[in-house]
């Protein structure tokens, strides 16, 4: 594998396989590419390390492992309906799966779902802002204008970066325990 340059910017891309790197404050690279098949031990293995709040944040639900069937379902994607990317680091004898992020088209046109997790021992270091953008340039790409997200309410983390990013141009309605965000892909492109 080529040594991909360091870029926080996701506009920076660096090659056919990696979209984007960033380095955190230890040293550590993460690199961000497409999801493969062939992730699919990297997967089962970040879920099954990731904490209970994190998974309940993913799937809406408190489980603690998700079945070969529903990892296939995650990794065999349509690309003309949907993008997942993810970001690793490696080391010399380990590779390890720490986020990821995708979008799913919407009926409406312009329109897709969201949804970012990011591994516990990796959160609040840029990674969930990063991967927001780098989804934007791809959603732009493929002429969507729009995002929305189904957000936890408790959820925090979540919210408070889309309130970042998205600011008061952003579109909220909470039913029951889940916030319903729409806002403008433009507003992550700047």
């Amino acid at each position: 594998m080529s040594e991909v340059p360091a870029s926080n910017d996701p506009a920076a891309i660096p090659s056919p396989e990696w979209l984007g790197t960033l380095p955190l404050p230890d040293g550590t690279v993460v690199r961000f590419r497409h999801v493969r098949p062939e992730d699919e031990p990297l997967i089962a293995a970040a879920i099954n390390s990731a904490s209970r709040e994190t998974l309940l944040h993913r799937f809406f639900s408190p489980i603690r492992s998700v079945s070969p069937e529903m990892l296939r379902r995650m990794l065999v994607l349509d690309p003309t309906q949907e993008t997942c990317i993810v970001g690793l680091i490696e080391s010399a004898d380990a590779r390890r799966l720490i986020c990821g992020a995708r979008y799913v088209k919407l009926t409406r046109p312009g329109t897709a779902e969201i949804a970012i997790t990011v591994h516990d021992d990796f959160q609040h270091r840029g990674l969930g802002t990063l991967l927001l953008r780098l989804l934007a340039k791809l959603a732009a790409r493929d002429r969507l204008h729009t995002f929305e997200a189904e957000v936890l309410s408790s959820n925090l983390k979540m919210l408070t970066l889309l309130r970042k990013l998205a600011g008061g141009q952003s579109k909220s309605t909470w039913t029951g325990d889940v916030y319903h965000v729409e806002f403008p892909i433009q507003l992550l492109l700047k």
